[in-house]
């Protein structure tokens, strides 16, 4: 633990991320480590009274929430204007926010209650990422890059993303057993069903995970 910070991890839970970090081979600028335990305390506790995540367990949000989300940080682009779609408690995007540096970010969420929890963690540890109080079949703007992880179908991300995509825009979905992703690939349409598929490993999850990347 560094001195000077208060946080309620345990010490197993924060070098459990720190080894998850080194693992993925992921370097946080300075002072991110710090706010990564500050947004996943709040986290956990804004929990209690909102369903944000169903990861209750620290350790198990941990790994779910902010090891998953940061897993496949190689095929990031920190550079975009990236949206988040059905941001919920804040995956993947605070997280790609804290260690990616990542500064032309919007989280798209439709519930208030998440909102509000939102704009208090983004003020806390993310303080130019916006939060977007919309449905995202409503939004008249251009990003360069989306990224999902608990939307929906891979079909219904594309059509929820219509207005959204600038041209050359790409679409990155979070997604589990490979035999699902490709029956998602198949209920798409056209052009649509070219999505790139990245096997991706999360520190201490023994499961299946994909990055489906669409060049649209």
């Amino acid at each position: 633990m560094h001195p000077g910070y208060s946080w309620r991890v345990k010490p197993e839970n924060f070098e459990l991320l720190q080894t998850g970090l080194k693992a993925l081979e992921l370097k946080p600028p300075k002072g991110a480590l710090e706010r990564l335990v500050g947004y996943h305390d709040y986290l956990l506790e804004y929990n209690q009274n909102v369903n944000l995540t169903g990861f209750r367990d620290e350790r198990e949000s941990v790994i779910k929430n902010l090891l998953n989300s940061l897993a496949p940080w190689r095929y990031i682009d920190a550079s975009r204007a990236t949206a988040d779609i059905g941001s919920g408690g804040g995956m993947p995007g605070i997280p790609l926010a804290i260690a990616l540096g990542m500064e032309r970010l919007a989280l798209v969420e439709t519930k208030n209650k998440k909102c509000e929890f939102l704009r208090i963690a983004c003020r806390r540890y993310v303080p130019k990422v916006e939060v977007l109080q919309q449905d995202a079949h409503e939004i008249r703007r251009s990003f360069g890059q989306v990224v999902s992880i608990a939307y929906g179908t891979l079909d219904k991300l594309v059509q929820a993303t219509t207005h959204m995509r600038a041209p050359g825009s790409r679409i990155l979905a979070w997604k589990g057993r490979l035999e699902s992703v490709q029956a998602e690939i198949e209920a798409c349409t056209g052009r649509f069903r070219k999505w790139k598929v990245e096997p991706f490993e999360v520190p201490e999850l023994d499961a299946q995970r994909h990055l489906c990347i669409l060049q649209v």
